[in-house]
């Protein structure tokens, strides 16, 4: 009878011991991919609709937001998806990886949006961004003929 009382004594340490020693701690993570893609084509043209979309919304006659806060929150969440979820690249055609600057991000999508509100809310649009908008459009057009 002592020996069954100190085998259960010495047993349950070692169950432990055991049960302790075989979890491994690793295998329970989640395991997030790592690899980023590129932004594609069909990515941005996504990610514009989305912001052209919020845009046009939050411009509205009669809504709190006006035209150049409404194109921020655009233009810097569009960039940030961007950086988060491509890694800051773009595919361009079928195989070319581009990293792009933020900056210039920023600034090409802020173009894009601008471009596409004018397109679909034209009236949310105010006239000094229309015309600031043509004339930056005229002088890529001049530069593009070159």
């Amino acid at each position: 009878m002592p020996y069954l009382n100190i085998f259960k004594r010495l047993s349950i340490p070692f169950i432990f011991l055991g049960i302790f020693l075989s979890s491994n701690p690793k295998s329970s993570e989640v395991r997030a991919s790592t690899k980023l893609n590129p932004a594609n084509e069909k990515d941005l043209d996504l990610y514009r609709s989305m912001g052209i979309t919020y845009i046009c919304t939050t411009s509205a006659k009669g809504t709190d937001l006006d035209f150049e806060k409404s194109l921020v929150v655009a233009a810097n969440l569009f960039s940030t998806v961007i950086q988060q979820k491509h890694g800051g690249y773009i595919k361009e055609g079928k195989k070319k990886e581009l990293k792009v600057n933020p900056k210039v991000l920023q600034n090409n999508v802020a173009f894009q949006l601008v471009g596409g509100a004018i397109s679909y809310c034209p009236n949310n649009v105010p006239e000094t961004m229309k015309k600031e908008f043509n004339n930056q459009y005229n002088k890529l057009k001049e530069s593009n003929k070159k």
